[in-house]
């Protein structure tokens, strides 16, 4: 198997070893070794992703988060992008530890990179975590076009097929999540204060 390849490591047991998987208690925030019955507890805290399609703000926004949320910990995806070389589900997966362990701190993670709910069901840190709620950034195609092409050259996100692949998927976040903010005609300032009121209520 490459590495590329390379699905994400189980939770399991760290006094039985990797053989005994950790299970998550439907019945409450609790991981339970599979093989000694010993239970931990989870923070459970909500995770808040801002998602979108490259070129739609994500990278933008966080600063202006930052300054509006300062009970939670804002990380903008692209600092490990180097994970992915594993693979994405490592990189997804990886997220989701660093989710679990803001947790443990007592604070709730805002993640803003490229992500769908469905990607990060079945991972295995999904154990970790409580609540995803997801958000996404949105601009109308042309604009995402304009702002892809406008990056350097070593970021390769400005041929037309890598355009086009964006705005696909910008198309289906457009159809597929609420709320979504159009940062074609908000301010980072402004489209990060409606972030910001709309994940408030959602803190617990």
């Amino acid at each position: 198997m490459s590495a590329a390849e390379r699905p994400p490591q189980q939770l399991f047991c760290m006094t039985c070893g990797p053989e005994a998987l950790l299970s998550r208690d439907p019945a409450g925030p609790l991981l339970r070794c599979t093989s000694c019955g010993a239970v931990t507890e989870v923070p459970a805290l909500p995770l808040f992703v801002v998602t979108g399609a490259s070129g739609a703000g994500k990278t933008t926004v966080a600063g202006p988060l930052r300054r509006r949320l300062p009970e939670c910990v804002v990380f903008e995806g692209d600092p490990i992008s180097q994970v992915a070389a594993l693979g994405w589900d490592v990189f997804r997966d990886t997220w989701l530890h660093i989710a679990h362990e803001v947790a443990l701190n007592g604070r709730s993670m805002v993640l803003c990179t490229s992500l769908m709910p469905g990607a990060l069901e079945a991972l295995p840190a999904s154990k970790l975590l409580g609540p995803v709620h997801f958000c996404n950034l949105d601009c109308p195609d042309d604009i995402l076009a304009a702002r892809l092409r406008a990056r350097p050259s070593w970021r390769h996100s400005s041929t037309e097929e890598v355009i086009r692949e964006h705005q696909r998927f910008a198309a289906w976040l457009r159809h597929h999540i609420e709320p979504t903010w159009d940062t074609s005609t908000l301010t980072p300032d402004e489209t990060a204060e409606r972030i910001a009121a709309w994940i408030r209520p959602r803190l617990g």
